[in-house]
């Protein structure tokens, strides 16, 4: 029953999707705290461009962060709408994303990977959208640079530039060497208008010694918390649930489900080991590594029959979530 509640055919179950996130924002939205930046999380020129707008101000970095995310829940959404590499068209993914996110009191601000994150879902709308359209340019370029742009805020967002060139080898399956090209282009020019627009202002020498100072931090010491650590293994248990849903319903799904989660595990596989390559990586990445977790945890309780177990793990991985959210993460 709580899993059918969740996981509604109807399209008016994307209200959910605030609902859900207003139980958990909550507590900040009402009594809301100044931003705080993470340094090597918050250094990346762009983010620290629009937190200059939230400076005195405590409840703006609340609000804005909670659209941000309500957002992002919503496109990732209808991306299982738009593309269909879902058993059918629901919200579960979107509602799955809030859940997550919102359990982590520390990431309930304007935090980076919020905005980074809205890149990397348009740059992955372009990504699907190649698919069985041979030397799709247009697409391949908008990809490229809205991941670049995704970079500038959050700099973890470097590790998924190779997911492009993947792309055009699981998707449009071409190794024309002007395609390949594109990639670079599109990724460079964010980079390079930046550099311009420093240099000419007289900033460029400040811009690259906050990055490297950044990359210098530790932030990725959450990964031996032990609250951190009962959440993620539920949700690498439901993930790999969801893999073998995946693997044993391949002979009946169509090719473009097989080769979309493809490229979603290519995803997962180069956004995580940015934690443990960058020092300077901070929960931040979960909004990121999340995306392809949500389909995968969708497709396992959107496999076969709701029974018993399917409703119970869903209900004790809300309910994880939840205590998490309240009792293990309060001093985050």
């Amino acid at each position: 029953m709580f899993l059918r509640l969740f996981n509604n055919k109807n399209v008016y179950s994307a209200i959910l999707i605030p609902i859900v996130a207003l139980l958990f924002w909550m507590e900040p939205l009402r009594v809301p705290v100044s931003l705080v930046s993470v340094p090597g999380e918050g250094m990346m020129p762009l983010y620290t461009f629009f937190a200059k707008f939230f400076t005195g101000s405590s409840i703006f970095p609340v609000v804005t962060g909670f659209v941000l995310i309500l957002l992002n829940a919503l496109i990732l959404s209808l991306l299982s709408y738009e593309f269909q590499f879902l058993q059918q068209r629901t919200f579960l993914p979107g509602i799955l994303y809030v859940s997550i996110l919102s359990s982590f009191p520390s990431l309930q601000t304007f935090h980076p990977a919020y905005p980074a994150t809205l890149f990397v879902l348009l740059s992955v709308y372009y990504i699907f959208s190649t698919y069985h359209r041979k030397n799709e340019i247009s697409s391949t370029f908008n990809a490229s640079f809205l991941l670049s742009i995704g970079a500038l805020f959050y700099l973890p967002v470097i590790t998924l530039f190779p997911l492009i060139l993947i792309s055009i080898f699981v998707l449009q399956k071409s190794d024309n060497w002007r395609l390949l090209v594109i990639p670079l282009i599109g990724i460079a020019l964010p980079w390079l208008l930046l550099w311009t627009f420093l240099f000419v202002s007289g900033s460029d020498q400040t811009f690259i010694s906050s990055i490297f100072s950044g990359m210098k931090s530790v932030n990725n010491q959450f990964i031996f918390n032990i609250g951190f650590l009962i959440v993620t293994g539920f949700i690498f248990l439901l993930s790999a649930l969801g893999s073998i849903s995946l693997v044993n319903s391949v002979s009946i799904r169509k090719m473009n489900t097989r080769k979309y989660f493809i490229i979603l595990y290519w995803m997962l596989g180069l956004n995580i080991p940015s934690v443990f390559l960058l020092s300077s990586t901070g929960l931040g990445v979960i909004a990121i590594s999340t995306i392809p977790v949500s389909f995968l945890i969708s497709y396992f309780f959107m496999a076969g029959k709701r029974g018993f177990w399917r409703e119970f793990l869903f209900f004790l991985f809300m309910a994880t979530l939840v205590a998490g959210h309240l009792l293990l993460f309060e001093q985050a």
